[in-house]
């Protein structure tokens, strides 16, 4: 099985690239430019492994593209430069990043010789913004509901924008090459290597400077961590019944960022008082996905819960230690 995962040296790219390297007969292209990703320790050991091939390339340059490797079998396309401070600080970064790769990645496997068995395209729950905030959509939020843009001009759109340009991308390459795809959208995936830019590590990194402060701490979210993430991916891109559909993909517990707050703060045995800031312009108040589909059609659920995952996170964060992959 040879699978391309874009992304590699990312957040959920690196994990799912780790736990598909270490299925027997699976051989594993990491492609990453590095603009977000890390070149750290852990990157260059799963890509010395035997099965493993690091390929450095920027998949907006359409040369880049064709060079990749033929003959593939899955490729999830998780690449993107994702991080709510980008939107905000450079959001033509983060258009080009999350557009042109789409493009090439879906013309240049839709020609390959060896038919594709599945194009899985990482989307995201930031599609949802405008449908629950302009329109009071039911939250938990689920796929099928319709899709919209709040305000062009808020550059907190660059990303979500490019992203639901990217769906339509996957979907019409799919019935135009023949080959399935999949779309999943990730709900706030968590746990360690996941950079500063998300409010899990960012919040970590105050406390270690004993500072404790939270944006938006009446906005709601639901949290998945990263190995439940990763197994859920890998299930929607080999499920026959995943081919052709969107999927959430994420945590069934919705909770406020004052709670999660709380419950970092607990887990290390803290009980200061959280200094509160109000929402970025465009911040979503309530955002959580309906998981029946994704339990539908795949079986999913989740292993590992936000206590225990929050742990696992801030051994990495705060006391610079990799725990591993937690769910079996």
């Amino acid at each position: 099985m040879r699978v391309l995962v874009t992304g590699g040296a990312g957040f959920l790219g690196f994990h799912l690239a780790r736990a598909l390297a270490a299925r027997e007969g699976t051989e594993v292209f990491c492609v990453d430019n590095l603009i977000r990703g890390e070149d750290d320790s852990l990157y260059r050991a799963l890509a010395a492994q035997p099965n493993v091939t690091r390929i450095d390339a920027d998949l907006s340059v359409e040369s880049a593209v064709a060079a990749l490797p033929g003959d593939i079998d899955y490729v999830y396309h998780l690449a993107a430069l994702n991080g709510t401070q980008n939107f905000y600080e450079r959001p033509m970064a983060v258009i080009r990043a999350c557009t042109l790769p789409t493009i090439f990645l879906a013309e240049r496997y839709g020609s390959q010789g060896r038919p594709l068995k599945r194009f899985l395209y990482a989307g995201t729950s930031e599609a949802y913004a405008s449908t629950v905030t302009r329109f009071g959509w039911p939250v938990p939020t689920a796929e099928d509901v319709p899709l919209g843009i709040d305000d062009v001009t808020n550059p907190r759109w660059s990303y979500a924008g490019s992203k639901l340009h990217g769906e339509i991308v996957t979907a019409q390459a799919a019935r135009s090459f023949g080959y399935p795809m999949t779309i999943i959208r990730f709900h706030n995936a968590y746990g360690p290597r996941m950079g500063d830019k998300h409010v899990v590590p960012d919040f970590m990194a105050r406390m270690r400077e004993g500072r404790y402060e939270l944006f938006g701490h009446e906005d709601t979210r639901s949290f998945i961590y990263v190995d439940d993430a990763v197994r859920a991916t890998i299930l929607t891109a080999e499920t026959e019944a995943c081919a052709g559909e969107i999927v959430n993909i994420g945590g069934g517990r919705e909770i406020s960022m004052l709670e999660l707050g709380r419950e970092m703060m607990r887990i290390r045995g803290l009980d200061d008082e959280i200094l509160l800031h109000p929402s970025p312009a465009g911040s979503v108040k309530r955002r959580a996905p309906d998981l029946a589909k994704l339990r539908r059609l795949t079986g999913f659920e989740e292993r590992v819960d936000l206590e225990r995952g929050l742990r696992a996170t801030a051994a990495y964060y705060l006391d610079g230690r990799d725990d591993g992959l937690l769910a079996p």
